[in-house]
Order: C-alpha cells, then sequence, then structure tokens
C-alpha cells in the first residue's frame, strides 16, 4: 500500500535530498516530485506530481522520521483551495492516522500551498487548451 501511496521510496530520497525537482522510474511508473516551499527546519515539502488528478493533488512533508500526506483539491477558476485528507506514515511506511480534514485554506503567496495550486491550476489550463 505504501509503495503504492507513494510510487517507491524515491518520495523519501526526494525528502532527504531536497532537491527542486526529481524524476524516477519505478515499477514501470514515473516519480515526479517537485519542491514548493520549506518547513521552518528546511525540510522540503513535494508536490506529488503523479498524484495530479484534474486539480485534486497531494503534498508530502516530512515529519519526524516519517511523512505528512495531505490531499487538495483547488477550484482553479475562483482561485479557492481546499484541504480533503491529512494521513501520517511512519519511518517505515505505515499509515499512522488518517483524517478527513474537509476545509477551505486561504493560500499566501508563495506558501507551498500557494505554490502547489498554481502549478496544478496552470497544468489543468494548459490541458485545456490543448
Amino acid at each position: 500500500m505504501f509503495l503504492k501511496s507513494f510510487s517507491s521510496v524515491v518520495v523519501v530520497v526526494t525528502l532527504l535530498v531536497g532537491n527542486t525537482a526529481i524524476a524516477q522510474t519505478t515499477n514501470n511508473q514515473l516519480a515526479f516530485h517537485i519542491q514548493v516551499g520549506a518547513d521552518h527546519d528546511g525540510n522540503p515539502i513535494i508536490l506529488d506530481a503523479g498524484s495530479v488528478q484534474g486539480s485534486k493533488y497531494t503534498i508530502l512533508q516530512k515529519q519526524g522520521n516519517g511523512l505528512t500526506k495531505t490531499t487538495f483539491r483547488a477550484s482553479c477558476t475562483e482561485g479557492r483551495l481546499f484541504s480533503e485528507t491529512s494521513s501520517i506514515y511512519s519511518a517505515d511506511g505505515q499509515l499512522v492516522t488518517e483524517k478527513q480534514t474537509k476545509q477551505e485554506i486561504t493560500p499566501q503567496p508563495g506558501t507551498p500551498e500557494a505554490n502547489s495550486m498554481e502549478i496544478v491550476c496552470q497544468t489543468a489550463s494548459n490541458d485545456s487548451n490543448q
């Protein structure tokens, strides 16, 4: 389940290495992650580009020895962003907690939430123009 959800251990490598973007092929799937910000300790906050489905997407953040996975849904035409779920995984990839958040977020310019929303909405706009 962990490998399917995160497309492999590349997420952990991405979070530890801290590169702006990393792409890797695993199990015949492309895992692509884009750094959209950093936390107070300098750890990267990552947009899982493989998770993008329309305007729904996931960002990943290191938390202790594990990861936090937050799913968002953007209303691109209205400029609104909604948090849908928040999951915490242990260092060995086991789901520790998962909760439905279902709340609107006001993304401030330059934050990981705003940066990821901008990327997802731009991609959705480009896809609809083709």
